[in-house]
């Protein structure tokens, strides 16, 4: 492989992507190297992973050519793709979730008698080249969402491919596996691979790239050596303007304690976690990766039992003792995976909104609901929260990311809970819909909302979080107040 480095391996000229009433990609030129990582960054929409998705054989181009060390290749599927050797690793892991960790990475190679001693021993193989301890044998679908993105990463890699396409690989990761992944990548870089790396978070596409494209409404806005490119120049031309900048002065100075829990432990995560929250106060939650944040999230909501531990909120302006299966009448919940347990993808806008507040619609008599209510307070709420899309009829799986996140939202938001806790609010979305995302955080504290987030990412939590609770392995181990958040003190609580 290394007798690609430094020269053009994989070249793409004037490729177009039209679908019905929308030109995804128009006449998009570029080339990439051995040996070279190419950061491909845009708003949703932009078509970053349109050009992915044609690359990866998913859908095939409108126009244009692509070239692999000179010749032109025709990709009409996943399958030709990777016989051109184009690995893609996608943002929302696609996988098997019936099958073991071992089948899934092998799945493209498994012909008539299968030897489970190969297979597996070929697994274990691609997951240590990434550091990874998963077994070869566990069920892909018990695996939570980073560790299912770790075995598409390992699947990927046992193709053997010298194009790599990596679509928002890190967002579900902790910063330690972040770190692991960027390991993988360099190496794969110095074997001479051409690596494509979208990501929303322009510190790693800084760090981790040598080239930097920019692509906006379907077409390359910028492009240059990552070293030599402003930031303000890439948000300009990732969004054709200005972002203007949160408003992170206000912190809540609020004593009145609304939810509590103490003593909470569910099997292996949490154990033995205390917790408060103030009205009107955003607490971070921070941990690597199998620390326990999601767990403990699931089990205060309800979704995992608890073994022991209570759980008291404020109602009648006293806090009284609740069950965990009763949080859920108080709390919003924006999940980290929004696409196995936040939305109904085949549902419409309207439909997802109105799913959690059917009591709120019913007609007298309480036998039928009103649907021209639902509409109205889904087209209210999906006004609020900006969500771009041509009406709420339309399919959830058609919205980009960020507005899927802005729906989630306004679904918990039509309730008005007490209590807001979010698994990772930001994941997955770009930099336009982070910003409006982070707004809404903050008006909902300075409205008296208590909010508990997940975040894996110390810029987030710095600008929202009145203080950080650090988890590891399933216990709080530190309390850090805003002035004193920083990675490496963040860090050194949970290793």
């Amino acid at each position: 492989m290394n007798d690609r480095k430094d020269r053009t391996v994989l070249r793409i000229e004037n490729v177009s992507k039209q679908f019905p009433g929308v030109k995804a990609l128009s006449d998009v030129t570029m080339e990439a190297y051995g040996g070279e990582i190419t950061g491909l960054i845009g708003v949703n929409g932009a078509g970053k992973s349109t050009l992915m998705n044609i690359l990866g054989g998913v859908y095939p181009a409108t126009a244009g050519r692509i070239l692999v060390d000179g010749d032109e290749i025709h990709i009409h599927s996943p399958q030709d793709a990777e016989r051109h050797g184009i690995g893609f690793i996608h943002q929302e892991p696609l996988m098997f979730n019936y099958m073991t960790v071992a089948e899934n990475i092998s799945i493209s190679k498994m012909r008539g008698v299968v030897s489970y001693r190969e297979i597996n021993a070929a697994a274990a193989k691609y997951l240590a080249m990434m550091g990874c301890d998963i077994k070869p044998t566990a069920r892909v679908g018990r695996l939570p969402i980073g560790d299912r993105q770790m075995v598409e990463i390992a699947r990927a890699l046992s193709t053997g491919g010298m194009i790599l396409l990596f679509d928002e690989p890190t967002a579900s990761f902790a910063y330690k596996e972040k770190e692991r992944l960027f390991e993988v990548i360099r190496n794969l870089k110095a074997q001479g691979s051409v690596i494509f790396f979208i990501s929303h978070f322009l510190d790693e596409v800084e760090e981790l790239t040598d080239k930097t494209i920019v692509l906006r409404d379907g077409q390359v806005a910028l492009q240059g050596n990552t070293k030599e490119i402003k930031r303000s120049d890439i948000l300009r031309n990732m969004v054709g303007g200005d972002i203007s900048k949160l408003d992170d002065d206000y912190v809540s100075n609020e004593e009145r304690v609304v939810f509590r829990i103490k003593g909470l432990s569910a099997g292996h995560a949490p154990r033995n976690v205390d917790l408060e929250l103030r009205r009107g106060e955003i607490v971070g939650l921070w941990g690597l990766m199998g620390s326990g944040r999601t767990e403990l999230m699931r089990t205060i909501y309800g979704l995992d039992r608890a073994d022991a531990g209570e759980v008291m909120i404020e109602t009648g302006g006293e806090l009284k003792n609740i069950s965990f299966d009763k949080v859920r009448n108080f709390c919003g919940y924006v999940t980290e995976a929004r696409h196995d347990d936040g939305l109904f993808l085949p549902w419409s806008i309207w439909e997802n909104i109105a799913a959690p507040n059917l009591k709120s619609f019913l007609n007298l008599g309480g036998i039928t609901l009103d649907f021209k209510a639902q509409r109205r307070a889904a087209e209210e709420y999906a006004s609020k929260l900006n969500v771009k899309a041509r009406g709420v009829d339309v399919k959830m799986e058609a919205l980009s990311g960020g507005n899927q996140q802005k729906v989630i939202m306004a679904k918990w938001l039509l309730r008005n809970p007490m209590v807001f806790l979010l698994d990772e609010p930001t994941r997955g979305v770009d930099v336009g819909a982070k910003a409006e995302i982070h707004r809404m955080i903050k008006t909902l504290s300075k409205s008296g909302t208590a909010i508990l987030m997940v975040s894996s990412e110390i810029e987030e939590i710095s600008a929202l979080s009145d203080r950080v609770l650090v988890l590891n392995r399933g216990r709080v181990t530190a309390e850090v107040k805003k002035e004193d958040i920083d990675k490496e003190l963040l860090m050194s609580y949970c290793v």
